[in-house]
């Protein structure tokens, strides 16, 4: 009760005290200068024009350049410098000083910050400032000191001021009415949707996400040719935001309702993958969604790590940050036995690896402040940038009709040259002269003006057919240009074909990866690719696997009896399932598959038929398969063809983003024979014929050349003979033979005589031509394995390569059977024991 009296007792008092000041007020005739009024009035006549000038004048775009009054303040102001992208750069103090001392009186920090930002490719979808210095990083850092850092725009900043010299926009007085400022930029591309806003004013915010600037054209252009889209048509040009830092955008009924009404919400998450590091899982961060912290999200799931409550993370054993210039790279590395899945769905809910993006889409239109969805933002563009190729058609249609009126007049007068000189020389001044050609010839008095003006020069043949090819341009020009002017639509094709020129000369790929919302959480497989350690398998039917490094460990790697030819593996490739594996066949093509999507099989299993993953033509066979995660540039590959023809290519020219492409120009009837990898400018090749022969010949005079050539010859065959096998050895090793009825030999490499490259060669084996006796195999021998030779009845023989005889060059081979009988060899393939 007491504390009631007292409060009412001090309501009365300051009721009063308020009474006695007003009363004191009106009476003191003396003090003139104190003004009375009510708070209604005070709020009416100051606080909202305070608000509007800070919603229009700094912290919400327009919706027709996308830009905030400061960052349209300091383009133009680096336009007036000259820092156009082929210029040097300019110190970012003399930028910021000379933008606050004639366009932005406000504080020299706010006028940086904005470049900064627009010069930051973690923050901008596309930047128009190119930095150079210390800008920032996305880890926080902040920007060097303005004297420190330079600066210049970027070719994209200059497609936003293009046209602005030809009255395409308003112009409005600067803070002290000396110079003159543009009150929007042309703007040749929807900035607004490209880079996004985001700023809060007084009672107002706006949050507009990046876009990817094909992506943002496309719709457009889809605008233009059907103006009563729907919002879903739309958004399959548009589908989503681009986020300049890439990671995951969930997308789903949410942002559908943001792009319809202007306010809503997505989730954008990191982009990880695990990764197997001393027999230990890893989660390994590659982005982050936007405006996230790096150094701030690992601290804080170190602390997390460290909170004893948290269970979940107990996991955990090294969190690194092993970023470099080459991009981003987190390791979050966890305990032995610790499977990776639950920490990461807990790292999603309680760290920012997954982020909700509210979506507030709030710029100037109209003059004044509006919540806009995605179509409308679209159509306020079109409407604007309609209106600039209208107003810019229109300042050059009137200078071609203006420099047209000129050219009419001088023509006139180099018609009647004579008759110029006499009435100029018979008049008194110039201004008599003026009147005299003007009555006399019906001129307008600039014509008449530009006539005195001149030069006798111009009366040259080659001068009077410049005029008149001028002419005749500017008829077309005006014709042309007249068209635009009066045909809206005409106005609307020509921003579309302008509109794909920019895109065509900007346009990138999408940064941030686009996932249903099905899947919020927990990423799915496809996302979260388990890297594990696998053997890549080939086997000589044709057959591909790939085999978990466990089950491969602990097979038995013996070929018997009861082994299948699906186990004869003529390529055994150790790699992790996030490599790609090459193959390469017999028609010079060449595929290219992700590890991960051949399917597992076990080492003893047949494997899925290469046919199935690739589209392999009639008669066409896998012969080489190789793994890399990225191409060596360091190394290369040599193509051996039956004609005789070797090609060298360094690895590099197959980086094609293409799935499958060629890697050899085979002449007509010609196919590959084997494809070798050099591993030292010293290697000799080793060829070996049908016929027998044998070329031993250095490869360090053999060109290299891009992907589709066909290279030079490796050795002169002689007729009816052909190339059966062919490899890349140093000084070691040997090379076994196979004849048609089985008789197999080694033969050491340091027995050939070395030749230069384009010879016959020599004798590696005896064969009888009567008996048409001839070589079906040959291969290099640098660590054993087992032939497996297969005849023509299904017979199946191996022979361990340590078995062969290693015999004379002359001599014809051992039989690889005990059976007199023989055989007749249908094919021969080796089984690889490691």
């Amino acid at each position: 009760m007491k504390d009631k009296k007292q409060e009412q007792m001090t309501i009365d008092g300051l009721d009063n005290l308020g009474k006695k000041c007003k009363e004191s007020v009106n009476n003191d005739s003396d003090n003139k200068r104190i003004i009375g009024r009510s708070i209604e009035t005070v709020m009416h006549e100051s606080m909202i024009p305070y608000s509007e000038h800070v919603i229009l004048d700094r912290a919400l775009p327009r919706v027709e350049d996308g830009l905030k009054p400061v960052q349209r303040r300091i383009l133009f102001t680096m336009l007036e410098l000259g820092l156009q992208p082929d210029k040097q750069y300019r110190k970012s103090a003399r930028i910021v000083g000379d933008c606050l001392g004639k366009y932005h009186p406000h504080g020299d920090s706010s006028v940086y910050d904005a470049m900064v930002r627009m010069a930051q490719n973690f923050n901008m979808g596309e930047t128009l400032v190119q930095g150079h210095g210390n800008f920032g990083s996305v880890d926080g850092d902040s920007a060097a000191a303005m004297r420190y850092t330079e600066a210049k725009m970027t070719p994209l900043a200059m497609e936003m001021l293009k046209d602005l010299e030809k009255e395409t926009v308003s112009w409005s007085l600067n803070f002290d009415d000396t110079l003159k400022e543009p009150d929007m930029l042309p703007a040749a591309y929807p900035n607004l949707l490209v880079n996004g806003s985001t700023g809060i004013a007084v009672g107002l915010a706006t949050n507009i996400p990046p876009h990817n600037l094909g992506e943002v054209i496309n719709g457009v252009v889809a605008f233009i040719d059907k103006p009563k889209i729907t919002l879903d048509e739309m958004m399959k040009y548009i589908p989503a935001p681009d986020f300049p830092t890439g990671g995951f955008v969930i997308v789903g009924d949410e942002l559908k309702t943001a792009y319809e009404s202007g306010k809503g919400k997505v989730l954008v998450r990191a982009k990880f993958h695990i990764e197997t590091i001393d027999d230990r899982k890893t989660i390994v961060i590659t982005e982050l969604p936007y405006q996230v912290n790096k150094a701030m999200l690992l601290q804080k799931i170190v602390e997390l790590k460290e909170d004893k409550g948290k269970v979940a993370l107990a996991g955990i054993q090294e969190i690194r940050d092993e970023s470099d210039r080459n991009g981003m790279r987190a390791v979050i590395k966890l305990k032995k036995e610790m499977t990776p899945e639950p920490i990461i769905n807990y790292l999603m809910k309680y760290t920012n690896l997954q982020t909700q993006y509210n979506i507030n889409m709030v710029a100037i239109a109209n003059g004044k402040p509006k919540q806009l969805g995605l179509l409308d933002i679209i159509k306020y563009y079109l409407d604007y940038r309609q209106s600039i190729i209208y107003k810019r058609s229109k300042y050059d249609l009137d200078l071609a009709k203006e420099r047209a009126h000129i050219v009419e007049g001088l023509l006139v007068a180099i018609k009647n040259i004579d008759e110029v000189i006499k009435i100029i020389k018979k008049s008194a001044s110039t201004t008599e002269a003026k009147i005299n050609l003007k009555e006399k010839f019906e001129l307008s008095d600039k014509q008449a003006q530009a006539i005195l003006d001149m030069r006798l020069a111009r009366l040259t043949s080659l001068e009077i057919n410049k005029l008149q090819a001028e002419m005749k341009e500017l008829l077309e020009t005006i014709e042309k240009l007249s068209e635009i002017v009066n045909n809206p639509k005409k106005q609307l094709s020509v921003a579309r074909s302008e509109l794909l020129a920019v895109k065509k000369a900007y346009a990138t790929k999408r940064k941030s990866s686009i996932q249903s919302v099905t899947d919020v959480i927990m990423p799915s497989d496809d996302d979260l690719q388990i890297v594990k350690d696998v053997v890549v398998a080939v086997s000589m039917q044709g057959t591909i696997k790939s085999i978990p490094a466990k089950n491969f460990a602990m097979s038995q790697k013996e070929f018997n009896t009861s082994s299948s030819l699906y186990e004869a593996h003529s390529f055994l490739i150790p790699c992790t399932n996030d490599k790609y594996v090459y193959i390469f066949t017999s028609l010079g093509n060449c595929f290219k598959i992700l590890v991960s999507d051949i399917p597992e099989a076990k080492f003893k299993e047949k494997g899925t038929n290469i046919s199935k993953l690739v589209e392999l033509q009639k008669d066409e066979k896998f012969i080489f398969a190789c793994v890399y995660g990225t191409l060596p540039k360091n190394k290369a590959l040599y193509a051996f063809t039956q004609k005789g023809m070797v090609k060298k290519s360094v690895m590099s020219e197959f980086n094609i983003s293409k799935s499958s492409f060629g890697s050899i120009k085979l002449n007509e009837g010609d196919k590959v024979v084997s494809y070798s990898l050099e591993s030292d400018e010293n290697d000799r090749m080793i060829i070996v014929t049908k016929l027998g022969n044998v070329l031993s010949a250095k490869i360090n005079d053999i060109p290299s050349t891009g992907r589709l050539t066909s290279g030079v010859k490796a050795i002169n065959l002689n007729d009816g003979d052909y190339v059966v096998g062919s490899s890349i050895s140093d000084e070691g090793g040997e090379i076994i033979t196979v004849t048609n009825k089985a008789y197999v030999k080694r033969t050491l490499i340091p027995d050939l005589e070395l030749l230069p490259r384009y010879r016959k060669g020599v004798k590696i084996t005896q064969l009888s031509k009567e008996a048409g006796d001839k070589v079906v195999f040959a291969n290099l021998v640098k660590y054993p394995y087992t032939i497996i030779i297969q005849d023509i009845n299904d017979i199946v023989v191996s022979k361990y390569s340590e078995d062969i005889p290693i015999l004379p060059r002359t001599s014809g081979g051992k039989s690889a059977t005990r059976s007199k009988a023989g055989l007749v060899v249908n094919q021969v393939g080796i089984f690889l024991h490691k």
